[in-house]
C-alpha cells in the first residue's frame, strides 16, 4: 500500500453560481486506502437505486469496463479498500456496480443533513476539466476538488487506469455541505464506495491564528496583573 501525504486546498468558487464563504478542504489520497473517519455511513452502490444518488445525462450505474456513449474503466481494488466495503475481488478491477460519469454528465450525492466529511474510491483520475467534484451548501457553491488536486497527491502523471491510478480519497471540509456533484467534460469520472459523516470541522488557519493570539493575550494579561 502506498501511503501519501495530505494537502489543504483553498477551493476556487464557481464564478457563475451564487456563493457564500468558501470552504477549505483537507484531502488525503491513499492507494489501497479506506475512509479516514470511523463510523461513517457507507454506500457501495450495489443496490438498484441508491437513495443518495441522482444521475443526469451521460451518467450511469455500471459494471465492467466500457459502455454508454464512451469508454470507462472500473476502479482498481488494492490494499484494504474492498474488504472494508464488502466488495470483490480483494485485488483487481471492481467487479461490482460503480458510478461512471461521461462528457457533460453528472452524478449528484445528496444528504438529508449537512456533512463535513466525504470519502470515495476515485478510479483512473483525470485532470482539471475532466474530473471535478463541486460541493454545495444548499444552492451555494462552497468549493471544488479536481482530478489535478488528486494527481498532485498520488504523483500519477500518467493517469494510470490500473492500480496506481485509483486512490481512496478522504475530504474534510471546514464548511458543511448538503450535496456533492461529480462531473466530467470528457470520458470519464469513475467512483465507488462512498463514505460520509458529520465531523467536527477543522479550524481554518485564520481561526487558529486568532486562537493563538487570544491565548497569548490572556497569558500576557495574567503576567501584568501578577
Amino acid at each position: 500500500m502506498k501511503k501519501l501525504f495530505s494537502i489543504a486546498i483553498a477551493s476556487i468558487l464557481a464564478l457563475t453560481a451564487p456563493s457564500i464563504a468558501k470552504a477549505q478542504f483537507y484531502i488525503t489520497a491513499d492507494i489501497g486506502g479506506v475512509p479516514s473517519v470511523s463510523g461513517a455511513t457507507l454506500e457501495n452502490f450495489d443496490e438498484p437505486s441508491p437513495s443518495i444518488l441522482t444521475l443526469s445525462y451521460n451518467a450511469y450505474l455500471v459494471t465492467g469496463g466500457s459502455g454508454g456513449t464512451g469508454v470507462y474503466t472500473a476502479p482498481y481494488f488494492s490494499g484494504s479498500t474492498a474488504a472494508y466495503f464488502g466488495e470483490s475481488p480483494a485485488t483487481g478491477y471492481d467487479a461490482s456496480q460503480y458510478v461512471a460519469v461521461e462528457g457533460a454528465g453528472s452524478a449528484t450525492l445528496s444528504f438529508s443533513t449537512p456533512q463535513n466529511y466525504l470519502g470515495l474510491l476515485w478510479g483512473s483520475v483525470d485532470l482539471d476539466g475532466v474530473n471535478l467534484l463541486t460541493f454545495y451548501n444548499g444552492n451555494y457553491v462552497i468549493g471544488t476538488v479536481s482530478g489535478t488536486d488528486i494527481l498532485t497527491l498520488t504523483g500519477d502523471s500518467s493517469r494510470d487506469p490500473g492500480p496506481n491510478g485509483t486512490a481512496y480519497v478522504n475530504i474534510t471540509s471546514t464548511t458543511p455541505f448538503s450535496r456533492v456533484v461529480a462531473s466530467a467534460t470528457f470520458n470519464s469520472f469513475e467512483f465507488d464506495d462512498v463514505a460520509y459523516a458529520q465531523v467536527a470541522p477543522v479550524p481554518e488557519p485564520a481561526s487558529l491564528s486568532l486562537l493563538a493570539f487570544g491565548m497569548f493575550g490572556i497569558t500576557l494579561l495574567r503576567r501584568l496583573r501578577g
